[in-house]
């Protein structure tokens, strides 16, 4: 996002900075008679356009994308040439990760248990992109429309699917937890297909008691707005 930005930028900026000073000591060389020192710039100049303009280098969780729809999905950091692409009309867009997948989301669940007192379940989700064409369409079609807002709006929609949910009760252990937790990632993995994303990793936290003390972070108040 606003990161990926500046340093899609920083890497112009450096080129350009290495490229205009070569390109002048090339021509005042070579004014000069200086053949040697002249050539020696040249081979440079050749080195940092190869690198800043023919040689792409291709970030993880990136999406090559032709008249606004996704061709094919590349996970993995790589290398290609810049004219394999630009002759068939088709773009590299970097997918965010830093503010989005890089960490998990937190959210709680509380529900009332078999002795008339409360039932936490405290989920931890890790996400990625689920990697079927439709859904990197949908996780690009709504990167498009978010941009930096693309964080909260998969925090509102895993809000509203854990209100919606109901949560079978009593609460197990925690030894007890892969298996109680299969139908509530399904569920959320539900909303989540609408955004292009599946869950990779869930765990939970159980805890239980008669009341439920819990100090209200900034992130639940704005999410809590947004909805």
């Amino acid at each position: 996002m606003l990161v990926q930005k500046m340093i899609a930028i920083l890497g112009r900026l450096i080129f350009y900075m290495l490229l205009i000073p070569l390109l002048v000591g090339v021509i005042y060389t070579l004014s000069n008679d200086q053949w040697l020192a002249a050539l020696i710039l040249m081979i440079l100049s050749a080195l940092v356009l190869y690198k800043g303009l023919i040689r792409l280098k291709i970030p993880a969780n990136s999406l090559v994308v032709r008249d606004g729809k996704v061709v094919f999905f590349i996970p993995e950091k790589t290398v290609r040439d810049r004219f394999d692409f630009a002759s068939r009309g088709q773009t590299i867009i970097q997918m965010p990760h830093f503010g989005l997948l890089d960490r998990p989301y937190k959210l709680e669940i509380i529900v009332p248990d078999s002795t008339g007192g409360l039932g936490s379940c405290q989920l931890s989700l890790n996400l990625g992109y689920s990697l079927e064409l439709p859904a990197l369409q949908r996780a690009y079609d709504n990167f498009v429309l978010y941009q930096d807002q693309l964080s909260l709006v998969v925090k509102r929609q895993l809000f509203k699917s854990s209100a919606d949910m109901p949560l079978p009760a009593p609460l197990p252990n925690n030894e007890d937890a892969a298996e109680y937790l299969k139908p509530l990632v399904a569920e959320l993995d539900l909303g989540l297909e609408n955004l292009g994303l599946k869950i990779e990793t869930a765990a939970c936290k159980f805890t239980s008691g008669q009341r439920l003390v819990r100090f209200v972070a900034v992130e639940q108040e704005i999410v809590e707005k947004s909805v």
